[in-house]
């Protein structure tokens, strides 16, 4: 039996807002502030692989990830651009996008 890859409702952006304030808590307590305030916002799902390092907003939205460098892009950051395409690609080697940035 073959199993759909998750892809959570929430939108790239979302999600990276939410790893980034995982990333910045200090504490037990800010992780869980974050949780209760995020969790129903993304999926707990998406919360608990993210809070794992088991998987990246760019895994889970690589699409949006590339409109996203798109627009990086297009503001002439091109080097933030690359490094969010590299970010696609390590979980998605042969996204046709993604792959024709790197």
């Amino acid at each position: 039996m073959t199993t759909k890859p998750y892809t959570p409702l929430a939108s790239y952006a979302e999600l990276k807002r939410i790893e980034e304030a995982i990333n910045k808590a200090k504490t037990v307590d800010q992780l869980r502030d974050i949780m209760v305030k995020d969790g129903p916002k993304i999926g707990y799902k998406a919360f608990c692989y993210m809070f794992g390092g088991k998987m990246t907003p760019e895994a889970m939205k690589p699409d949006e990830a590339c409109v996203a460098a798109v627009v990086l892009e297009q503001e002439g950051k091109g080097d933030e651009a690359k490094e969010l395409y590299k970010k696609v690609i390590e979980a998605h080697p042969e996204h046709p996008i993604a792959k024709t940035k790197v």
